[in-house]
């Protein structure tokens, strides 16, 4: 009886590992809209964070907006983006790193640069889509 329900276990484990892996699998690509309110999104954020610095905003406030921006461009979800779209959140990364480092200078400059990267990624998919 023993090998019987071990049997019984491990066939219904690996039926429901079988549900869990076509549920994943089914997971619906996100429209040309979703993608592009992202970019408009992570955009608007990194110009108030870009802003907020110029305008001597503390640095608390402005590591908020950055993380903000980081999450929001997670949405982006566009393999001909992908690559870049890290590349410009590494840059924001960088932001928040001289902003806790209090490094006014630094910041300013990575969010200028995040700021034309997010640019750069909104013409590429206006172009493609």
């Amino acid at each position: 009886m023993n090998t019987f329900n071990k049997i019984l276990v491990s066939s219904v484990m690996a039926v429901s590992m079988a549900a869990m892996s076509f549920t994943a699998s089914a997971v619906v690509n996100p429209s040309y809209e979703d993608v592009k309110a992202a970019i408009d999104n992570t955009l608007a954020k990194v110009e108030e964070a870009k802003a907020a610095l110029d305008n001597g905003a503390n640095n608390e406030a402005v590591i908020d907006m950055v993380t903000d921006a980081r999450q929001l461009q997670k949405d982006i979800a566009n393999n001909v983006l992908d690559l870049k779209r890290n590349q410009a959140s590494n840059v924001l990364k960088q932001a928040r790193t001289a902003l806790s480092n209090n490094e006014q200078q630094a910041a300013k400059e990575s969010l200028a640069d995040a700021l034309n990267r997010y640019k750069e990624i909104k013409q590429l998919y206006a172009a493609n889509h």
